[in-house]
């Protein structure tokens, strides 16, 4: 099957009628429409959806449905009328027709299916709808209405060529991967997609409905002890039915939840952006800004109290390291000097001493010496004492000290030269004076910043709203997991009653009565049970192939997935390491999960076996450049015979656009004039400057 076109008249943003052509050569199978946020891209993308399954699209995950019930339809159809810039309706009715060509048993046949509305009809809300499906063979000419299906079957026709169990495997918006990549609304994204889709793939519907019609034929033909396991089999068949209503409604609240969360998150970041524009993200964190100011300018004066500290003490000495070194060597001498001093002192006066005691009568009476010899001996005894002195130094007279420092004195001089010229104190000098300099920097930095930011009365009312709405949306959030964990409680039910059916069944079988129809219906469902064991076993182990092969040609780290493994039973789905380790899919980054998701739906896509087109809406949104090069070169081309790609300008640069050139086969822009309409034009953004403008610049222009 391939898109060959869609054309839009009065439908949301698109005034009048908008044609696009979507038909491009085997060699080419991208199309790429750019469009900035709020153009009409997800416009656009929901009208295909609407187009070819109407309300039924909602259960699918129509962005305008999932609300469930043919009066909010109808007021959903009431509401895609165009209106004007001021609200008003500017036409009686909308319409959208896609077309597209079929192969069919060898032969191509092109058909137009057409859904349209105006008020006034006899719908309950006062909308009347009408779908219409012509064909057009390949001799060409104008499609004629199908007469080979009654038309209160066209509907079922067109599900038949593309089923819309498997409508979200070829649409799908990045929005959608990020929640599967991020959980969902389940327990596990991933695995509720594949259970979903899974069970879509395999067909098996027929044979569940033909093992619950058994099953009931069985309980009703019991007699006797029969009858009672029949009363509780239709009882607890009941509950099981009255649960699955009851799970079917929280998904139904749950998916409305989530509806009116994405709402007014896009109403945060629209007021957010806004904020951003005049200063808002500094002026909601002006009092902390004032906080690390004080810190900033006390931590500055700290820094310059450690200089003026260290100039006051042994710092200035550094500046003269060769006088100090003089200085320290005066001082050595001169406790040298001292100490020699002190020395010849004591010498002398022990050398007087001597000299009184030859000098003495008893000495010379002793020694037989008359006057004069005494004194000659005396002589004799101070000229060997000067010689053993070491004598007068040379010049004459003892060297004396020229500082006259105590020992204590002395010592503190020394200090004080010894820590002036250490390496600790020209360290110490630098640090300080860099942390001066950075604590001034932030000081001129901070003030700068305050000097700029938006007044109170300017930002307030914008920041009080931007919390209301953070707080709307938890609480939306809150409510939300709070269905979620009814759903789970219901989901839990509805194992147990499974359980207990096939209970009661088991005795059932062993029960009186029947036993040649008991045997006999024991022995079908045992086929359909291994038919179904086997169809499941054989999908399961190629969609494990092609998981494998999509995510290695996604992934930009090749060698991240060695082996990925479903189970058939539960669909949950394992990681493994090239080395044969378990690979968690926690330890993924956000990027590499949402590649693994987009993996995921493209090999359900392959698996499906069915050849369709991939139409895809923002696809890169959530995703860092890298892997957004690799969705841009390696999955873009590769996804299908026709890729139809709504993106922004962010999404598909210029420079990822460049490469995608030999791939694209038609290029589109949807121009938004802002008095209410939008208008699709041929080319990708180049009459405005390419997707290489600035994104501020861009928004300026907007605004």
């Amino acid at each position: 099957m391939i898109l060959t076109g869609v054309v839009l008249t009065d439908y949301g943003v698109y005034r009048g009628r908008n044609e696009i052509d979507l038909s491009c050569p085997p060699d080419r199978p991208v199309v790429l429409i750019g469009g900035r946020n709020g153009a009409g891209k997800t416009t656009l993308f929901e009208a295909v959806r609407l187009c070819l399954y109407g309300e039924a699209a909602f259960g699918a995950g129509g962005s305008a449905g999932r609300r469930g019930g043919r009066r909010k339809y109808e007021e959903f159809l009431a509401r895609r009328v165009h209106r004007d810039g001021g609200g008003r309706a500017s036409a009686d009715g909308a319409s959208v027709s896609v077309t597209f060509r079929f192969f069919q048993g060898g032969r191509e046949s092109e058909y137009e299916v057409t859904r349209s509305w105006s008020a006034g009809g006899e719908g309950i809300g006062g909308v009347g709808e009408r779908l219409d499906v012509g064909r057009r063979g390949p001799e060409g000419g104008r499609f004629a209405p199908l007469d080979a299906v009654e038309r209160p079957h066209w509907q079922q026709f067109i599900e038949g060529i593309i089923p819309r169990g498997i409508l979200q495997l070829f649409f799908f918006d990045g929005e959608k991967v990020a929640r599967m990549a991020g959980g969902g609304s389940g327990e596990d994204g991933e695995d509720e997609a594949v259970r979903e889709s899974f069970r879509a793939l395999l067909g098996l519907e027929p044979v569940e409905q033909l093992r619950a019609d058994l099953e009931v034929n069985l309980a009703r033909n019991l007699t006797g002890g029969g009858a009672a396991l029949r009363k509780d089999f239709e009882a607890a068949k009941a509950e099981k039915e009255e649960n699955a209503k009851g799970i079917a409604r929280l998904r139904e609240r749950l998916a409305q939840k989530m509806t009116e969360r994405d709402a007014v998150r896009s109403q945060a970041d629209a007021l957010e952006a806004r904020m951003a524009r005049i200063g808002g993200g500094f002026a909601a964190r002006r009092e902390e800004a004032r906080e690390e100011l004080a810190a900033a300018r006390s931590e500055h004066e700290g820094a310059c109290q450690r200089l003026r500290d260290m100039c006051a003490g042994a710092l200035p000495f550094s500046l003269v390291p060769a006088r100090l070194e003089r200085l320290r060597r005066g001082i050595l001498e001169d406790q040298d000097a001292q100490r020699r001093r002190a020395g010849r002192d004591a010498l002398e006066e022990g050398i007087g001493r001597m000299l009184a005691r030859l000098d003495a009568g008893a000495f010379r009476a002793g020694a037989g010496l008359d006057a004069g010899g005494a004194k000659r001996a005396a002589r004799l005894v101070a000229d060997a004492a000067g010689e053993e002195s070491g004598g007068e130094p040379e010049g004459g007279g003892a060297a004396e000290p020229a500082m006259g420092l105590s020992q204590s004195q002395a010592g503190r001089l020394l200090g004080a030269i010894e820590e002036a010229g250490s390496a600790a104190t020209i360290g110490g000098l630098a640090e300080h004076a860099g942390a001066a300099a950075a604590a001034a920097e932030r000081i001129a930095a901070l003030e700068s910043s305050l000097a700029r930011a938006p007044r109170d009365d300017e930002i307030g009312p914008l920041v009080s709203e931007a919390r209301r709405m953070n707080a709307e949306e938890g609480r939306l959030e809150g409510e939300a997991r709070h269905i979620e964990e009814k759903v789970s409680s219901g989901a839990a039910l509805q194992q147990h009653l499974n359980s207990k059916l096939r209970d009661i069944m088991s005795r059932i079988y062993k029960s009186e009565g029947s036993e040649r129809g008991v045997e006999l219906t024991r022995k079908v469902q045992g086929v359909l049970e291994e038919y179904a064991g086997r169809l499941r076993a054989r999908k399961v182990s190629t969609l494990e192939r092609h998981l494998l092969e999509s995510a290695q040609t996604l992934l930009y780290k090749r060698d991240l997935i060695g082996a990925v493994s479903i189970d058939p039973e539960t669909f949950r789905l394992s990681l493994s390491r090239p080395g044969g380790g378990e690979l968690r899919r926690d330890d993924l980054s956000e990027g590499e999960k949402q590649m693994l998701a987009t993996a995921l739906l493209w090999a359900l896509a392959r698996t499906s076996g069915r050849a369709l087109p991939f139409m895809i809406d923002t696809p890169l949104a959530r995703l860092d450049g890298g892997h957004r090069d690799g969705m841009a070169e390696r999955f873009l081309p590769a996804a299908s015979h026709q890729v139809i790609v709504l993106s922004t300008d962010e999404e598909i640069t210029e420079a990822r656009r460049s490469r995608l050139e030999p791939h694209l086969g038609r290029t589109y822009t949807i121009d938004y004039d802002g008095s209410g309409a939008a208008r699709c034009r041929e080319g990708y953004f180049e009459a405005e400057g390419g997707a290489g403008t600035s994104a501020e610049a861009r928004e300026i222009a907007a605004v």
